[in-house]
């Protein structure tokens, strides 16, 4: 983090939320027994749709409405599965607040 307050903590935290859907798809895959290959195929798919719509939501576009939209949507989807540990909603929750208050707070005026 850089120091730049809520911008920096929240790019931190986008990141860090699409590299814990990136690992737990992997790590589901691997130790978590389902009890059909759908409920595999579902898990799967979310967590590595919202891990990509995170990360090109924090990374390729430019910051605005279309990529708070596109980091809220992907931070909702990956949340989904891992409704149950009680942290990841918490972050989730924190991502989408602070994704949409720096979105209406618009651009920052040249220092």
């Amino acid at each position: 983090m850089t120091g730049d307050g809520l911008a920096g903590t929240t790019r931190f935290l986008i990141l860090a939320l699409s590299a814990l859907y990136a690992l737990s798809a992997i790590a589901g895959i691997g130790f978590v027994d389902f009890g059909s290959t759908r409920d595999r195929a579902l898990f799967t798919l979310l967590l590595l749709v919202g891990a990509g719509l995170l990360a090109a939501g924090q990374l390729l576009m430019a910051p605005g409405t279309v990529s708070a939209v596109v980091i809220c949507v992907g931070a909702v989807l990956g949340g989904l599965p891992l409704f149950w540990t009680l942290l990841v909603p918490v972050a989730v929750a924190v991502v989408v607040a602070s994704t949409i208050k720096l979105a209406r707070q618009g651009p920052s005026p040249a220092a």
